[in-house]
């Protein structure tokens, strides 16, 4: 079983948030971990993978995007990019393998539109259980928003589609119904639910969240 974590941690450089972190993957025997933002030079990251005792790690290509992890020694990388990276999660050569996919998605609609058609693709070569988290910078309901103008339906589709189109459903969580703030004065203050995980209910026993 792979016990998981997606933080969107928002720097490493702050002690109180890496050594909750670690007190996390302490008590909770986390075996992956993916977090977002980390604010720091890409060749960090080695030094953060011995603090958090993980044996393995992958940076995406824009250093955004950070996954540590134990054990799975023959794990594969399957997509590297600036808004996602595709892991293979495996044991063994003859293990078929955990898919993980850690999100952390541009702001506009356009840029986004190149996630969802990687995301489309990858469906069509996973035959396993799949897990996608992270931050996916849009919302799939009105009511994931709070403050500022309604939202509109239309921006949304392409995000709604390509879970659905994949067979992924978002496993909801216990906690804060948003997980973004503007952090503006309260008249303008708007509030988000961005960060979300998504599952594809093949044998997702596995995956532990």
């Amino acid at each position: 079983m792979i016990s998981t974590i997606f933080w969107n941690i928002r720097g490493v450089r702050s002690k109180k948030a890496i050594h909750r972190l670690k007190l996390l993957i302490n008590i909770n025997k986390v075996v992956f971990v993916a977090f977002f933002e980390p604010f720091v030079d890409m060749s960090k990251i080695n030094g953060y993978k011995s603090f958090l005792g993980f044996q393995h790690y992958q940076a995406n290509v824009n250093g955004k995007i950070w996954c540590l992890w134990n054990y799975l020694d023959q794990t594969e990388v399957l997509v590297h990019s600036e808004q996602q990276i595709t892991l293979n999660m495996k044991e063994n050569a003859a293990d078929s393998g955990t898919f993980i996919t850690a999100v952390y998605a541009k702001c506009t609609t356009s840029e986004r539109r190149d996630l969802w058609y990687s995301i489309h693709n990858m469906n069509n070569t996973i035959d396993g259980p799949w897990c996608i988290g992270g931050d996916f910078s849009i919302i799939m309901d009105p009511t994931e928003k709070l403050g500022g103008n309604p939202h509109r339906a239309c921006i949304s589709l392409d995000f709604i589609s390509t879970m659905e189109s994949c067979g992924l459903m978002d496993i909801r969580f216990t906690g804060p119904r948003y997980t973004w703030c503007n952090n503006r004065r309260p008249s303008k203050i708007i509030w988000k639910r961005l960060d979300m995980i998504m599952i594809n209910g093949i044998n997702t026993s596995k995956i532990t969240l």
